[in-house]
């Protein structure tokens, strides 16, 4: 039997497989996939803004994946391979001065899975007066609730794996607008030291 080449795959627009025989539940997943990654805007990266970003994923492939694409769009990337080390990272930045523009949270992780970590998170930031860090929620299956569920937990947007360039890159975006008022600012020096030319 040939083997999928993800590369291949996600350059031709091709959002899940199954194999058979097939279950009603895995046909039922792939098919809320495809339809929902047509229904996703093309990207909207801007170039000139990157965000420093926190991926809680525990899975070495999706690990590698999501790095490879934020690292291409000039992201730079931490990663925490599950829930408890998460919360140890965002408080650590936050002591450090230097929060994470967005994090991306893995639901199902060893430990402490990301509806927890967000829960945490989002206490701390109550408990602080800091203002909420954008989180997006990453599922294994687009599941009829999934979405519920995480924005209940206290995430911002909800996508499903396995990841896509457009899906995970519009996302961002998405979250970085929302962020703008406080997480951009932060940037505001870096981009007036920039030489102008007239």
């Amino acid at each position: 039997m040939p083997r999928l080449n993800l590369k291949w795959c996600l350059d031709n627009s091709i959002s899940s497989q199954v194999t058979t025989p097939v279950t009603a539940q895995d046909l039922a997943s792939a098919l809320i996939t495809a339809l929902e990654s047509n229904t996703v805007s093309p990207v909207s990266a801007s170039s000139d803004v990157t965000f420093d970003i926190l991926l809680a994923e525990d899975n070495l492939v999706n690990q590698k994946l999501a790095v490879k694409i934020l690292e291409k769009y000039g992201h730079q990337v931490e990663i925490a391979e599950n829930g408890s080390l998460a919360v140890d990272a965002y408080k650590a930045r936050v002591a450090q001065g230097k929060p994470f523009d967005v994090i991306l949270m893995d639901v199902s992780m060893p430990f402490m899975g990301g509806m927890e970590a967000t829960e945490l998170i989002r206490s701390f930031e109550m408990h602080r007066g800091i203002p909420a860090v954008p989180i997006i929620a990453l599922t294994a299956h687009a599941m009829i609730g999934d979405r519920e569920r995480c924005l209940q937990a206290g995430m911002d947007d909800h996508i499903t794996k396995p990841l896509r360039r457009g899906d995970l890159l519009n996302s961002i975006n998405k979250a970085g607008e929302r962020g703008k008022g406080h997480y951009l600012l932060r940037r505001a020096p870096a981009i007036a030291n920039l030489p102008h030319y007239t």
